[in-house]
């Protein structure tokens, strides 16, 4: 599949102070269980542990839609939403080059 077939997300999420281990959780369980995706990244800000920052690329269009349109993930986003300081910041994208490939 054409690396420009498959949609990605990157998002930013803030979690209350105190709960940025739950968000953390919460995003890799979603991600392992969504199998919407064969490439995501989770990564923690070095500087504030409770900023979550992610990338996600879904394996097609269909898939995303499929996932996003699921109970798992209403359940998943009123839980992390539930965390959040602020609203999530999620930029829609598609990736240029992955590596190994």
């Amino acid at each position: 599949m054409d690396l420009n077939d498959q949609p990605a997300y990157i998002i930013k999420m803030r979690a209350k102070p105190g709960n940025g281990d739950k968000l953390f959780e919460l995003a890799t369980v979603g991600m392992k269980k969504s199998d919407a995706s064969d490439r995501h990244i989770i990564l923690r800000e070095d500087n504030d542990p409770d900023v979550l920052w992610t990338a996600e690329v879904f394996r097609s269009t269909v898939a995303k839609d499929k996932y996003e349109n699921s109970p798992l993930a209403d359940a998943l986003r009123d839980e992390i939403l539930s965390l959040l300081a602020e609203p999530p910041l999620r930029i829609a994208a598609h990736p240029y080059s992955v590596a190994p490939e």
